[in-house]
């Protein structure tokens, strides 16, 4: 890993759950020694990607990822697109619902999300996590209909064991991206979180590549067969939206695929 990999990484640590962190905190989280810790987290601060807290010491995101978000999102709109989409899609499901984009080879990171408010039981999104490719719908069906090389090289990887259900073999993994460009959907049943299930669709950029997946979770006990096809339904619908909002077009088999599911 470069030092740059090193550098930038520490950043992914800070989450909603955790905002602000220690200098031993990073240290312990990354696995490297205390001084090289801090000289990367004194960079990201002079750098304004993070800010330290004078009296505590921790150390918070800082302005300057706000600055480049917002000039994204004005340049190139996704995230506006995404959530108008997803409230769509929350309408028809009533389930968590989230939109995620590829982030290099070690997943994908949350572009927008709707958590579930209609039930006692459901299931939450944790926007800083990076969902893994291997354990997740949205990661199966990103890479199943991604490019060879880029699926190749995250194929490559080793992959970790989450929960019980969760498959780490390269060749079993492979089955599964052919089953997701088959019926143009990736599924997960408790293989990211136990006793979860998602399904999800992959979304394309305009110069056909896909980018990412839209989808849905619940708790398993409620994706039945009476509501699969009313989910399946409304996620390609979602997907097909968003696509077309992002000036992109569906593969034409699995544009057949979502066209005839949609009601």
């Amino acid at each position: 890993m470069s030092t740059v990999d090193k550098t930038l990484k520490l950043l992914g640590y800070l989450k909603t759950t955790s905002p602000e962190l220690g200098l031993s905190q990073f240290t312990r989280l990354s696995g490297e020694d205390k001084a090289s810790t801090h000289r990367r987290l004194t960079e990201l601060t002079r750098a304004g990607f993070l800010e330290q807290d004078p009296v505590t010491r921790a150390y918070r995101l800082g302005a300057a990822l706000t600055r480049l978000a917002l000039t994204r999102e004005q340049s190139f709109p996704r995230a506006e697109h995404a959530r108008r989409v997803l409230e769509r899609l929350y309408d028809s499901v009533r389930e968590t619902v989230h939109v995620s984009v590829i982030q290099g080879t070690d997943g994908l990171s949350t572009l927008a999300h709707i958590d579930d408010h209609s039930h006692g039981n459901r299931v939450y999104i944790e926007p800083a996590d990076l969902l893994p490719f291997h354990a997740t719908a949205s990661g199966i069906v990103t890479l199943a209909f991604a490019v060879k090389p880029f699926r190749d090289t995250v194929l490559a990887r080793r992959f970790d064991r989450l929960t019980s259900e969760t498959e780490i073999d390269p060749a079993v993994l492979a089955l599964h991206l052919e089953d997701a460009r088959r019926s143009g959907f990736g599924r997960s049943e408790g293989a990211y979180e136990p006793d979860v299930f998602s399904v999800a669709a992959p979304l394309f950029a305009s110069d056909g590549t896909c980018i990412g997946a839209i989808a849905t979770a619940m708790p398993k006990a409620r994706f039945t067969e009476m509501s699969e096809n009313r989910i399946l339904s409304a996620v390609a619908k979602a997907a097909s939206d968003l696509t077309s909002y992002w000036g992109g077009e569906p593969p034409g088999t699995l544009k057949a695929t979502w066209d005839s599911m949609i009601v």
